[in-house]
């Protein structure tokens, strides 16, 4: 009895993830972070001496209103997505793609301390 109640809660906790990936991804949704374009990189912060990460579209498909380039946090680009793109050029499977991303991607801004070494 007591093995099919922890069989019947890990199926549970199972379905709970599925329903997760299922809300957050959608086949009919370009995913911007899956694209060739979407570059990451360094933006200075603090007199220079550090950087945070940043993700910037090389094909300049992502604009403000005024025309100047948007730039995103990269611990957020799992989530961004467009309906439509004519430069996108997809890396691989989106749904594997994102759910490992996902897992690697940092909860909020990391901060990075410039050392001589790093080079831009």
């Amino acid at each position: 009895m007591v093995q099919a109640r922890i069989r019947d809660v890990e199926n549970q906790i199972e379905s709970v993830f599925q329903m997760d990936d299922e809300q957050d991804f959608s086949a009919n949704k370009i995913y911007c972070a899956n694209c060739i374009n979407c570059k990451l990189i360094p933006e200075i912060q603090e007199g220079k001496t550090r950087y945070v990460l940043r993700i910037r579209c090389a094909a300049g498909k992502w604009k403000k209103k005024l025309g100047e380039e948007k730039i995103y946090k990269y611990c957020t680009i799992g989530r961004r997505y467009q309906d439509a793109c004519d430069s996108y050029d997809e890396m691989g499977d989106s749904r594997t793609f994102l759910r490992e991303l996902k897992k690697d991607l940092p909860n909020k801004d990391e901060l990075y301390i410039i050392t001589e070494e790093t080079d831009f």
